[in-house]
Parts: structure tokens; sequence; C-alpha cells
């Protein structure tokens, strides 16, 4: 059975190549962002010896969020939740968003 056939609608039309909405493209750098400060915080937090619950509590939050923050499932990012990591973790959260191109974060730890 050849499975060639087998395309989605979109890809079904005449020749026209599909473009994303700008919110699907936007909500997908969301996701990517989110995704890359949450593995900054889970090593930020391995490297700090801190359990979940300790960081929930410097965080004033609960554990469940600090796990969704892990999961990158803490949408959207705000600004008073990347003061509130920066503080609990000692680091300074340095997030470049660029027209046209993919948002970064990085975290520098403080010097001591």
């Amino acid at each position: 059975m050849s499975h060639t056939r087998w395309k989605l609608s979109r890809d079904r039309s005449s020749g026209v190549s599909h473009v994303e909405p700008a919110e699907v493209v936007a909500e997908r750098e969301q996701i990517r962002l989110a995704l890359a400060l949450g593995q900054l915080v889970y090593d930020r937090r391995v490297a700090l010896d801190l359990t979940q619950a300790a960081l929930a509590e410097r965080l004033g939050m609960t554990v469940d969020d600090v796990e969704a923050v892990e999961l990158g499932g803490m949408l959207p990012l705000t600004a008073d939740l990347l003061v509130r990591l920066a503080t609990a973790l000692g680091v300074t959260v340095d997030l470049h968003v660029v027209a046209d191109g993919h948002p970064t974060v990085v975290f520098e730890e403080h010097a001591a």
C-alpha cells in the first residue's frame, strides 16, 4: 500500500504553499521560550541542590507551579515570573527578543 496519497487537505490544494498565521507562529515561539526557561530553571535548581518544594517556597508558589515552570507549561511568561525566578535562583535573566527571529532566555549566575 502506498501512503504517498496521504496528505493534509492544505497540502492537496493547487500547489499553494501553506503559511501559518502570525498568531500560530507567535504561540510556537512562546512555547519554545517556555521550554528553554524550564530547562534553565531545572538546571539551576539542581545546581543549587534545591528541591522543587524549596524553590516553591522561595517563589511563593506551589510545587505543582514549579513543576509546570520546569516542564515549560507556565504560559504566558511574565516579567513578574522572570523577576521572581531571578531572585529565588540568584541569577540575572537575559531575555532577548528579536524581530523575525527566535527569542532566547539566558541565566547568568551572580558573582559570589
